[in-house]
């Protein structure tokens, strides 16, 4: 977002030259009542040679939904090259990167049939299945996705009516504790810590520990996630309290109960992982581990 330049060096400073400016541009563009986010770099991830299942893991189904209605805009998924995506009260939404020129891509929409209406921001564009596409003036190669609701809830935010995702003290933090250029990046709710856990847990450890209280302290958590012939994944678990944080890490170390979060990073089912690393500093508790990737 060009006029949040002043506001986004502080991010870029924080998020490594990979994903700094685009990602800036979301935390300056996101309400603060963002409750996830996932950074994509679709163009590191193209290169990898088992692409086509990381494109089903990265992002989810919400994108593959988005990439479907952009075809109307004659924007193809080749295209691409960064995507953040994110989910609050007005369901899913994100920014897109890529080689598109707007004034190309609002022609298509045209032709295509698309209802269209305007924002302060640019024009907006939306299929009849109601997702909406926002083409920001003067910033050429992004585009807005969403419901209409949620794209004035940016606009909003963009026209300092509402206060953006840099609010929030706990997602700043943990994007400052990403691994630098990691082609993947997402913090989402401690409530959905079970999702990426799920049936790995061993049994013996699941008779012996409630694993459903234990995580009932997780607040928050990020992820980022390098590849190469395995994936290197690093967790930041931030905690309700220094208590949990030190019991949840004492559980992790004795139990490795966190494979399923390396298996879900690595884009297959439960798998094993090896050189885990946990450790704990006041409410946040950091794991670091590889995994195979299928």
């Amino acid at each position: 977002m060009r006029k949040g330049v002043f506001l986004g060096a502080s991010l870029c400073v924080l998020t490594g030259a990979l994903h700094a400016e685009l990602l800036s541009e979301a935390v300056l563009a996101f309400p603060a009542q963002t409750t996830s986010l996932e950074y994509d770099s679709l163009s590191a991830l193209r290169a990898l040679p088992n692409y086509r299942t990381l494109r089903k893991q990265y992002s989810g189904e919400g994108l593959q939904r988005a990439q479907k209605d952009l075809l109307s805009l004659g924007i193809s998924e080749d295209q691409l090259s960064e995507v953040v995506t994110a989910a609050g009260a007005n369901g899913f939404f994100g920014l897109l990167a890529g080689g598109f020129r707007a004034a190309a891509a609002a022609k298509e929409a045209v032709r295509h049939g698309m209802a269209q209406t305007a924002l302060e921001e640019g024009a907006v564009f939306c299929a009849a299945d109601g997702f909406c596409f926002l083409l920001p003036m003067g910033e050429e190669g992004r585009v807005f996705f969403g419901t209409l609701a949620q794209l004035r809830a940016l606009s909003d935010v963009r026209q300092a009516r509402a206060p953006s995702l840099r609010s929030n003290a706990t997602f700043l933090n943990l994007i400052g504790r990403m691994e630098p250029h990691a082609p993947v990046f997402g913090i989402a709710p401690g409530s959905e810590i079970g999702q990426w856990i799920g049936d790995s847990i061993p049994p013996a450890m699941s008779s012996r520990v409630d694993f459903s209280r234990l995580f009932s302290g997780i607040e928050s958590f990020g992820y980022s996630v390098k590849l190469d012939s395995k994936a290197h994944v690093a967790l930041n678990l931030f905690c309700t309290s220094e208590q949990a944080a030190t019991l949840l890490r004492d559980t992790l170390s004795a139990a490795s109960g966190i494979e399923r979060a390396a298996a879900m990073a690595a884009g297959s089912t439960a798998l094993p992982f090896n050189n885990m690393l946990v450790s704990s500093a006041g409410r946040m508790v950091t794991a670091n581990l590889d995994a195979p990737i299928q």
